[in-house]
């Protein structure tokens, strides 16, 4: 074959080489930025304690739909005697979770 062939086919090697690894890169950068766009609890703590409280509030507010607040036939004692309670066992989860309010 004459020189100038294997001038041109080189040539078209080399572009091909850069061509490709410009698209490696290219890719490689959209790819990263997406996964760091999105604000998940995978790369944010606030964000995960404001997902979690959303969802506990979603869940306690279905809970209320569904059962109501309290059994309706609580004394006022009992319902006092409840609502300490409630609050002791929920300050003692917070202790275990280290929940700061």
């Amino acid at each position: 074959m004459h020189k100038s062939i294997f001038e041109f086919l080189a040539f078209l090697g080399k572009g091909t080489l850069v061509l490709l690894a410009t698209a490696i890169v290219v890719i490689a950068i959209f790819s990263g930025s997406q996964a760091w766009g999105n604000p998940t609890d995978w790369h944010n703590n606030e964000v995960s304690e404001q997902i979690s409280q959303q969802a506990r509030a979603e869940a306690r507010k279905l809970w209320r739909e569904e059962n109501g607040d309290w059994q309706p036939n609580l004394t006022p004692q009992a319902e006092q005697e409840l609502l300490h309670y409630t609050a002791q066992k929920q300050a003692e989860i917070d202790r275990t979770l280290r929940i700061q309010k």
